[in-house]
């Protein structure tokens, strides 16, 4: 490990785990070490029952560059490398996407190549009004990975995707917010406020019942009415067995705030 990798800074208040990649000198570019390390956060952060909502945001002025352009030029010399980077890669990206917790991505900066999906990867994104996705694949002689092309044609649709990908485009804030990339674009020095609250709200909410929700909008992405009707049956019968589905009835018959426990 070299004397600049740094590992994820990552903490826990009120219910919300802050995971930070953190190595701003790289645009917090990946390495094998920060890939490893930033799933074991993952992993961390989804069996503490503690943690109700999870937060991913880059150190310093960006959020990440995707991968380093010293190791991209490695894998054009040496196919196994090319292999193991960019499934290791995709596989972080995917263990995010799988987190059953609410995952809000707050995008500081610019994001890059892998950083995109990264990024796209978390259930609710805000971004800070310097934050821009720079599609470079093409420029750089790459197809996209690690689920961009997926990400993009699923939120823009395959014409307005290959307009992007194809054309390297760079997107700033507001064009993200306009495509729907990206759920809010606030003032730079507002993002981390806005998202604590935003995450905080979250955390206090039935967390069974947000895992439930979070699986069953995923599911109606890719199934017919029929098919989502019936899994949304099913999620809400044990949603109803909950002891907070219990206290959201309670507290709305008594006219109070509801003190979710988590059960």
């Amino acid at each position: 490990m070299d004397q600049v990798e740094r590992t994820p800074i990552y903490k826990v208040e009120n219910g919300v785990a802050w995971i930070t990649m953190n190595r701003p000198e790289t645009l917090n570019a990946f390495t094998p070490e920060l890939i490893h390390e930033m799933m074991d956060c993952f992993d961390k952060a989804e069996a503490d029952d503690a943690v109700k909502a999870i937060v991913l945001t880059g150190e310093g002025r960006g959020f990440t560059s995707g991968g380093n352009l010293m190791e991209l030029a490695e894998m054009n010399k040496d196919r196994l490398r090319a292999i193991y980077d960019v499934d290791s890669t995709a596989d972080m990206v995917y263990r995010l996407y799988s987190i059953k917790k609410p995952v809000i991505g707050a995008v500081n900066g610019p994001a890059f190549g892998a950083g995109i999906p990264t990024a796209m990867a978390c259930d609710i994104i805000i971004a800070s009004e310097n934050a821009q996705f720079g599609y470079s694949f093409t420029g750089l002689g790459f197809c996209p990975d690690s689920g961009a092309t997926w990400f993009l044609a699923q939120r823009v649709g395959y014409n307005k995707a290959a307009e992007i990908l194809f054309s390297a485009k760079t997107l700033k804030a507001d064009e993200l917010l306009e495509l729907g990339l990206v759920n809010a674009v606030v003032p730079h020095d507002a993002l981390l406020p806005t998202v604590k609250k935003t995450a905080e709200r979250i955390a206090a909410g039935p967390s069974v019942a947000l895992m439930l929700q979070k699986r069953v909008l995923r599911n109606a992405v890719s199934s017919t009415f029929e098919q989502n009707k019936d899994f949304e049956a099913i999620a809400q019968i044990f949603a109803s067995q909950t002891d907070d589905c219990a206290e959201g009835l309670k507290s709305a018959l008594e006219r109070r705030r509801p003190q979710f426990s988590g059960k």
